[in-house]
């Protein structure tokens, strides 16, 4: 897929879809992490699908996949998930860097380098 180019008025007004998707992100993989379902699921035979543990296991998974493909779909990349970092890719005087948000923060006012990181944040 070709990478989507955003503007900073572009970048800004996914913001509020942004913000309840990165959310439900982070709250997913937390409770994959440690929900006492995954132990549950682990602890029974590997082909008998886990019962109801197993199909909460499912859809916590299905949750994840379908946010994360949403993000592809918009060519947005996520650096982080459990703080909601994300990277638009941007021109900047003709060359490509990245316009940068995180959850938390109420407008894209942020811009780095490719090679930097959020190291290298500089405001707009």
């Amino acid at each position: 897929m070709p990478e989507k180019f955003y503007s900073v008025d572009e970048a800004n007004a996914l913001v509020p879809k942004l913000k309840p998707l990165l959310e439900r992100i982070r709250a997913t993989q937390l409770a994959l992490a440690t929900d006492k379902t995954v132990a549950a699921v682990k602890a029974k035979a590997a082909h008998n699908g886990g019962g109801l543990p197993g199909r909460h296991l499912s859809e916590l998974q299905r949750t994840l996949e379908r946010d994360m493909g949403q993000l592809q779909e918009w060519g947005i990349v996520l650096r982080d998930p459990s703080s909601g970092l994300i990277d638009f890719h941007h021109r900047r005087e003709g060359d490509t860097v990245f316009l940068c948000w995180k959850l938390g923060e109420t407008r894209v006012e942020w811009w780095h380098p490719v090679h930097t990181g959020i190291a290298g944040r500089k405001r707009l």
